[in-house]
C-alpha cells in the first residue's frame, strides 16, 4: 500500500490530493487522475503566478 500526494511546483502538497492506501496495482491510475485532472484544474486556479500543470509531480511514500 502506498500513500500518493500531488505537489505543485514549489513543492507544497497540493491540498486535498493525499490519497492513503493505495494498493500497488492501482498506483499508476491515481497517479494519472492526479497528473491528468487534478494538476490542470489547480494549475488554472493559480495561473497569475505562472503554474503550469507539465511542472507538478506525485510523491509516493
Amino acid at each position: 500500500m502506498r500513500t500518493l500526494r500531488l505537489v505543485d511546483p514549489h513543492g507544497y502538497t497540493v491540498p486535498g490530493t493525499v490519497t492513503t492506501n493505495v494498493p500497488d496495482a492501482n498506483a499508476d491510475k491515481v497517479r494519472d487522475r492526479l497528473l491528468n485532472d487534478v494538476a490542470p484544474a489547480h494549475a488554472a486556479e493559480h495561473d497569475y503566478a505562472g503554474y503550469d500543470p507539465r511542472d507538478y509531480t506525485v510523491q509516493a511514500a
